[in-house]
């Protein structure tokens, strides 16, 4: 079983519910909110199953999906980028946000498949494609603390599109 994006593999922008009274979203949302059903929280796929292996992104990275694909179907490991969104800056000449501009960035503590798309146009990374592996988050915070970001919008970055993946929900 494969997972493939981030609502499969960290419960995805609906995890924002896992947080806050989803009575509240309903009520602002749908304009007949008596006839609505939901869930009580959004959670991964793989809380419920076992998974063997995760695609992660939002969007996912078409080369990526490509590779998972054929890896199964010739019945190897995938080999997609364990490194961060950092190292995909650095590939493509961009310029640090956070050093040079002072920007929270979730970049250091992010799965690379983006290509490094919002710092090139000076915005911080959103964290899209989910933790990296062993993400220093904490380290992390102390930093945007230390930039002058207040403890609130620390804590609703890492509960942003990947919300419920377990780093960025402890982090947060």
């Amino acid at each position: 079983l494969v997972t493939i994006g981030a609502c499969a593999t960290a419960g995805g922008i609906q995890a924002l519910r896992n947080f806050q009274n989803v009575d509240d979203f309903i009520r602002i949302v749908y304009a007949t909110p008596a006839y609505i059903q939901t869930l009580a929280v959004s959670t991964p796929i793989s809380t419920h199953v076992k998974v063997d292996f995760e695609l992660r992104g939002c969007p996912i990275n078409k080369h990526q999906l490509l590779e998972v694909i054929t890896a199964f179907l010739v019945g190897r490991k995938p080999n997609t980028p364990s490194h961060s969104v950092c190292v995909e800056c650095k590939l493509r000449g961009t310029v640090c946000v956070m050093v040079a501009h002072g920007t929270p960035c979730l970049g250091p503590v992010t799965h690379a498949g983006c290509g490094a798309l919002c710092p090139a146009y000076s915005r911080g990374c959103y964290g899209c494609f989910g933790p990296k592996e062993a993400p220093n988050t904490d380290s992390l915070g102390r930093r945007w603390l230390e930039l002058g970001a207040p403890a609130g919008d620390i804590a609703r970055v890492f509960h942003g599109v990947n919300a419920f993946a377990d780093p960025f929900c402890e982090a947060g």
